[in-house]
């Protein structure tokens, strides 16, 4: 089995098709196609033997880091995925994989099906998959990453700033999510000599000793995208979007400059501040409606990939019917039109 499954990886590899995904339920022992997750996160499958020529099975891109983020999202919106193993392969060679992998599940010994999770795809910087449903460490997920107290008011002072103004701006609840504040700030600089006044947008960041500090984002000019940004060097059309819509438009691996690491990124520029922002690939979430228009997972996928898609029903606030350009975009940490 172990050569069979590594045989369709290689096939894979020289075929003209994409990846797809078959799963097994751990409590049937079960081995299925993947269709996809519904809107109540159930997973959708077919049978192989079932599986019809014009049946559309999930499919995503070979290249590596897309597949991991594609599975990644895909993994979070399941609904109870300890339940499954799911394996990549050729979607040319899905239906005769699956029939491989029954026929060897249903004779194997349990030594013997331990030996396929050196082939099961799990999300990525997910250390114990089976006993969580989600591998992001994304502070969406938290309901606050701060408390007040963490927060060096002190300092806070200096700048004319103090926990009672900043909650009837509203900012305190974005600040202890973890984000920047939805709006600028004005503080006042003292430096003894002279007086600074300035609009910004803050955030707490937790230093190297694990102490709360507070980052201030100013205003600057435009982003200066001729820079190399974490490693990056922005080509002609980086800049291009960049500057018309705010979004560079594609994931590209940054660098860590404390640690090295290479961590593939889509990059932003905030449109209050003109700061560029970078955020992890692997944590993007996709949701699986946006504004009363369901996504299927070729939608999902571009927009992963950091790029446009044009949506056309979509339904505003105030019930109105319109159309637009969404896209995922590092400083909201979310896909956004317009």
């Amino acid at each position: 089995m172990e050569d069979e499954i590594v045989n369709s990886q290689e096939t894979s590899e020289i075929k003209p098709t994409r990846d797809t995904l078959l799963v097994l339920n751990i409590h049937t022992n079960q081995v299925e196609l993947v269709r996809g997750i519904d809107q109540d996160g159930n997973l959708q499958k077919v049978p192989p033997k079932e599986k019809k020529d014009n049946e559309q099975l999930i499919t995503v891109d070979k290249h590596g880091d897309l597949f991991s983020n594609f599975f990644s999202n895909f993994y979070r919106q399941l609904k109870n995925p300890t339940h499954f193993n799911f394996f990549k392969v050729s979607e040319y060679d899905a239906v005769n994989t699956a029939n491989d992998l029954q026929k060897y599940v249903d004779q194997a010994s349990p030594e013997e099906k331990e030996k396929l999770k050196d082939y099961e795809v799990l999300p990525k910087n997910n250390n114990n998959p089976k006993n969580q449903n989600t591998m992001d460490n994304n502070t969406e997920n938290q309901e606050y990453r701060f408390q007040p107290e963490q927060i060096d008011w002190k300092t806070m002072e200096k700048f004319g700033l103090n926990q009672e103004k900043l909650e009837k701006m509203n900012a305190m609840d974005s600040l202890l999510r973890g984000f920047k504040t939805n709006t600028l700030i004005p503080i006042t600089i003292n430096l003894g000599t002279a007086v600074s006044k300035m609009d910004v947008r803050l955030s707490l960041q937790t230093g190297d000793t694990g102490q709360v500090a507070v980052h201030l984002h100013g205003i600057r000019k435009e982003p200066n995208l001729n820079m190399k940004f974490l490693g990056h060097q922005f080509s002609d059309e980086d800049k291009k979007n960049l500057r018309e819509s705010g979004n560079m438009g594609r994931v590209v691996d940054l660098v860590n400059p404390k640690t090295d690491e290479i961590i593939p990124s889509v990059i932003s520029r905030d449109r209050l501040t003109n700061e560029l922002v970078a955020y992890r690939a692997e944590y993007m979430k996709i949701p699986n409606e946006i504004k009363g228009i369901q996504l299927d997972e070729h939608q999902k996928q571009t927009l992963l990939e950091g790029g446009p898609l044009y949506l056309e029903g979509m339904t505003s606030k105030k019930g109105e019917s319109f159309d637009a350009t969404v896209q995922f975009n590092a400083d909201i940490r979310s896909p956004i039109d317009g």
